[in-house]
């Protein structure tokens, strides 16, 4: 299972209520209806003001580096990226979540006994 996390920062003088911002947030809440790869997702709102601090993230949950790749061609992400070009950069960090070199702790710790045995119960493909 790979764990996908992006973290966006507008570039000045985009900020919140543009709508260059808006159709970017919209596009990206909306990838899990148009691309099959994506097994979960989240993505949200920075509600911070720290200095450091990004402004959006999406967490994307992929069954495999492959999975992952075809999501990061689909013609829905493709466009989602577009959009995001014009206003912002970001960072990426893709996570192998059944390696042994990710640690878990607390509420996730059941992220790392959770495969694809579990999604198929679920009847997720």
């Amino acid at each position: 299972m790979i764990l996908h996390l992006v973290f966006f920062k507008f570039d000045d003088p985009y900020q919140w209520g543009d709508a260059e911002v808006i159709a970017a947030e919209v596009a990206t809440r909306q990838h899990p209806l148009y691309i099959k790869e994506i097994l979960g997702w989240a993505c949200g709102r920075n509600i911070t003001l720290r200095k450091k601090a990004m402004d959006f993230v999406v967490m994307g949950l992929f069954a495999s580096p492959e999975a992952l790749s075809g999501y990061l061609i689909h013609p829905d992400h493709q466009r989602g990226v577009q959009k995001w070009q014009k206003i912002a950069s970001w960072n990426v960090v893709d996570m192998d979540i059944s390696n042994d070199t990710t640690k878990f702790f607390g509420l996730l710790n059941t992220w790392a006994d959770f495969g694809m045995s579990q999604l198929e119960e679920m009847n997720v493909s």
